[in-house]
C-alpha cells in the first residue's frame, strides 16, 4: 500500500472521514490542481469546477476503497491522483468542445491502429504518442500549425508524419491534437447555425437528471453482469469514457463488484485501474485469445446489451 494511505486504512468511523478529508485537502487537492490548470490553462473559468468534480469522485472513490479494504491495492497513490485528474480534465474537454474531442478520437485511432506509431502514458499519466520506439526519448516541443500548411484534413496519417518529422520526439497527445485543429481550422463548438461559439452547459447536473443517470447505470450494470464472462471482460476492461468510473460514482457497483464481474482479483483490478482503459492487444494478451475475438467478444456483448435495454 502507498504509505499516504496507510493512516486512512487504518481509520475507522469518524476518524476515517477526518482522515480523508486531511488526505484530499492536504495532499489530493494542490495536485489535482496542478495537472487541471496545465491542461485546461490558468485563464480557464471553469477550473474550480472541474477540480472540484474530480475531488469529489476521488473521495467517493476512496470511500467505498474504505468499505471494500480495497486501499492496499493502490501502491502509487500519486499516479491515481493524477490518473484521477486527467480522467476528469478529458470529461469537461469531451463536454465543452465536441468537435475538439472528435478531432481526438481520430488522431488517436490512427495513432492506435496504424503499427508505426503508438500511444502511451507518461509517469505523471499524461498521454504521449509518437512513433514506436521513442518512448525512450525526451518530451520534443510540438511543432507550429503554420509548419503543416497543406495538409487536407481527411489525411491524417500524413499530418502525423509531417507532425513527428518536425518533433524528432515524442509529444503530448493533447498538443498533437491543438496543433492540428489549427491546421485544419477545427472550432471549439458549433451552434446550430454552424458558427464556433465557446458557450458550455453547466456541469453540474440536476436532481432529476442525475437520479435518472443512478437508475440507468443501474440498470445497465445489472445486465453486464449476465453476460458471459468473456463478453464481460472484453467489454469491460476496454470500457471508454469514463464507464467504470461511473459506475463507482453512482453506488452501482463497488471496486471489488467489478473485480468479480471481470472473475479478476480486486488487487488485480486495483493495479490496472489507472491503465484502463486497455488496448485490444492488451485484452487479447490478458484473455489468451486474438485482438479478432476480443472484437467479436465485445460487439456480442454490446449488441446484447442494446436489445435488453432497449426491451
Amino acid at each position: 500500500m502507498d504509505a499516504l494511505l496507510a493512516p486512512l486504512a487504518a481509520a475507522h468511523g469518524s476518524d476515517a472521514e477526518a482522515t480523508l478529508g486531511d488526505l484530499l485537502t492536504t495532499h489530493a487537492a494542490p495536485l489535482i490542481r496542478r495537472i487541471v490548470v496545465r491542461r485546461l490553462g490558468y485563464a480557464n473559468s471553469d477550473v474550480d469546477d472541474v477540480c472540484s468534480q474530480v475531488v469529489l469522485q476521488l473521495m467517493l472513490r476512496l470511500r467505498q476503497g474504505v468499505r471494500d479494504g480495497d486501499l492496499t491495492a493502490i501502491e502509487a497513490f500519486d499516479r491515481y491522483i493524477a490518473a484521477s485528474a486527467h480522467h476528469g480534465c478529458d470529461h469537461y474537454l469531451r463536454r465543452k468542445y465536441p468537435l475538439r474531442w472528435q478531432l481526438r478520437n481520430r488522431l488517436r485511432y490512427v495513432l492506435e491502429h496504424d503499427s508505426d506509431w503508438s500511444v502511451w502514458r507518461a509517469t505523471d499519466e499524461t498521454w504521449l504518442c509518437g512513433p514506436v520506439g521513442w518512448q525512450a526519448r525526451p518530451l520534443a516541443v510540438t511543432p507550429a500549425a503554420s509548419d503543416l500548411a497543406g495538409v487536407a484534413p481527411q489525411r491524417v496519417r500524413e499530418l502525423l508524419l509531417r507532425i513527428f518529422q518536425l518533433s524528432d520526439g515524442p509529444l503530448e497527445l493533447a498538443g498533437v491534437v491543438e496543433v492540428a485543429a489549427t491546421a485544419w481550422g477545427v472550432p471549439l463548438h458549433r451552434d446550430e447555425d454552424g458558427k464556433a461559439i465557446e458557450a458550455v452547459p453547466d456541469l453540474r447536473t440536476p436532481i432529476d437528471v442525475d437520479m435518472a443517470l443512478r437508475e440507468r447505470a443501474a440498470r445497465v450494470w445489472s445486465e453486464i453482469r449476465e453476460l458471459p464472462v468473456r463478453q464481460r471482460q472484453a467489454l469491460l476492461l476496454n470500457l471508454k469514457d469514463e464507464g467504470l468510473s461511473l459506475f463507482l460514482a453512482t453506488g452501482t457497483a463497488s471496486l471489488r463488484g467489478v473485480a468479480d464481474a471481470l472473475e479478476m482479483p480486486v488487487e488485480t483490478l486495483a493495479a490496472l485501474w489507472n491503465d484502463l482503459p486497455l488496448s485490444d492487444i492488451e485484452v487479447a494478451i490478458r484473455m489468451g485469445c486474438t485482438r479478432q475475438q476480443v472484437i467479436n467478444l465485445r460487439m456480442s456483448a454490446r449488441k446484447r446489451l442494446s436489445n435488453r435495454m432497449a426491451g
